[in-house]
């Protein structure tokens, strides 16, 4: 989104060119890279720069800007917001027109983080620790990314953590990272929530009670 590449500009310090460039042909994209050894996806996902890159890139497709207009638009103000998987905190900077009371993120890549952190403190707002309990959990395209026996303890934890939750689980078995959900999705969110919607892949869950652990 051109406000992620705006504020990346200003934050490396480096010229649209050159950010087109890493855009464009990413050390991601570089084919070689994700044949070598599974134990990379850690080093990748942690601290490697050129995920920031990687995360832009999937967001520049115009589904992302249609979840997170829904999104944004179903978030009240003075909410609290847990955003597990924040990339590169494009939703953050765009629920701030709505003013939440908090917003905790969860990004496992440190650059990005610091990242996210910057543009918020740009904005004159401080991101919140966690909490036990939010109005809103949030997590797009990071429940795939997790070892298959990893989903469905994660899901539960999430669920259990917000009264409404939006989740995207990305299918699309091309993805370098992507494993497969062992169960079907929708009955399992289902079996746990008083009400599922999906809106063009994004998981609308809203809960009534709380999940054991």
């Amino acid at each position: 989104m051109r406000i992620d590449f705006e504020d990346l500009h200003l934050y490396t310090g480096m010229n649209h060119q050159a950010l087109g460039t890493l855009l464009k042909d990413g050390f991601a994209k570089n084919t070689d890279y994700y044949n070598q050894a599974d134990e990379i996806d850690e080093w990748f996902y942690k601290s490697s720069p050129y995920y920031i890159y990687d995360v832009m890139n999937t967001r520049d497709i115009g589904i992302y800007e249609i979840w997170y207009d829904y999104i944004k638009r179903r978030v009240d103000r003075k909410s609290s917001v847990y955003d597990y998987g924040a990339g590169v905190g494009t939703l953050e900077v765009l629920l701030l027109k709505r003013y939440p009371a908090s917003i905790t993120v969860d990004e496992y890549n440190l650059l990005c983080l610091d990242f996210i952190h910057w543009r918020m403190h740009r904005r004159r707002f401080i991101l919140a620790p966690p909490q036990k309990h939010y109005d809103y959990v949030i997590s797009v395209d990071t429940i795939h990314r997790l070892p298959s026996d990893d989903m469905g303890p994660t899901i539960n934890w999430l669920l259990s953590l917000g009264d409404r939750c939006f989740l995207h689980i990305d299918g699309d078995t091309r993805h370098p990272f992507y494993n497969k959900v062992p169960f079907d999705i929708e009955t399992y969110l289902g079996n746990r929530a008083k009400s599922v919607k999906n809106f063009h892949g994004l998981w609308d869950i809203e809960m009534d009670v709380m999940l054991d652990e």
